[in-house]
């Protein structure tokens, strides 16, 4: 086990780098204190070894950009405080939000729309229930039937601000894996989960569950920057995004992280 933060330590000289823009100072890069594995491992201030393909993904970035960072892990609701006051300077792995967006800098085109092109990830949103009490359920992409069942989210999640918005009677879970515990266990009724948070044998593992249809939304997922980042290194910010979408998406060449 390793303990945060920790020092990439991935300089290059100048002249191997693939980006001679200088690097910023100081950088450190968030990642959640909570296991999403196999993407990120270990909990707490510590990162597991190995450490998930999202700490991976980063140090090859830093590496093609030449360029040394500090890691830390901090929860979930200060992945967005923090970045966005400058504490931390990139976070990963954040679904971009309109809320999200007036925070953090996200990547966009020239047009000022956002560049999904470098997304690290996309997922749907779904409603998540327990198979055996799936009949009970009725969801038609508007309405969650009947009133007042208990909607499970992560506090601070990108799920968190739909189901308010919905209006359903809400459950804070402190994490994916926690939502799903509360799910088997009948604590919850419902739990709107991110598709990528299950593989087909996890769903089926005793009380199975069942994602109802139609999916709630489509979420982008992206290494947000804090403001002052962005303003202060704008190139260097679009190289190391654009490089961390490669890592992300090797050994695939499509579609482009242009």
């Amino acid at each position: 086990m390793r303990r945060a933060p920790i020092i990439a330590a991935l300089m290059l000289s100048l002249s191997g780098a693939a980006w001679a823009a200088p690097c910023p100072q100081p950088l450190r890069i968030a990642f959640l204190d909570k296991p999403l594995p196999p993407m990120l491992m270990g909990e707490g201030a510590r990162f597991q070894d190995p450490p998930g393909s999202f700490v991976l993904w980063t140090r090859q970035a830093l590496q093609r950009v030449g360029c040394a960072a500090e890691f830390v892990r901090v929860p979930q609701r200060r992945l967005i405080t923090d970045t966005a006051a400058d504490v931390n300077q990139l976070t990963l792995f954040l679904a971009h939000t309109p809320d999200r967006g007036g925070v953090l800098a996200f990547p966009h085109r020239p047009d000022g729309h956002l560049d999904t092109q470098l997304a690290l990830g996309t997922s749907e949103l779904a409603l998540y229930v327990r198979e055996d009490r799936r009949q009970g359920v009725q969801w038609d992409g508007r309405q969650l039937m009947p009133p007042g069942l208990k909607v499970g989210v992560v506090g601070g999640g990108v799920e968190e601000p739909l189901a308010r918005a919905a209006g359903w009677p809400l459950d804070l879970a402190l994490s994916h894996a926690g939502s799903i515990v509360k799910l088997r266990r009948g604590q919850v009724d419902v739990a709107v989960l991110p598709t990528v948070s299950f593989n087909p044998q996890s769903l089926a593992e005793p009380p199975a569950l069942v994602a109802l249809q139609p999916m709630l939304a489509t979420v982008h997922f992206f290494a947000p920057a804090s403001p002052a980042l962005a303003q202060q290194h704008p190139e260097w910010l679009r190289q190391f995004w654009r490089s961390l979408c490669e890592a992300a998406r090797a050994p695939r060449t499509v579609p482009s992280c242009m």
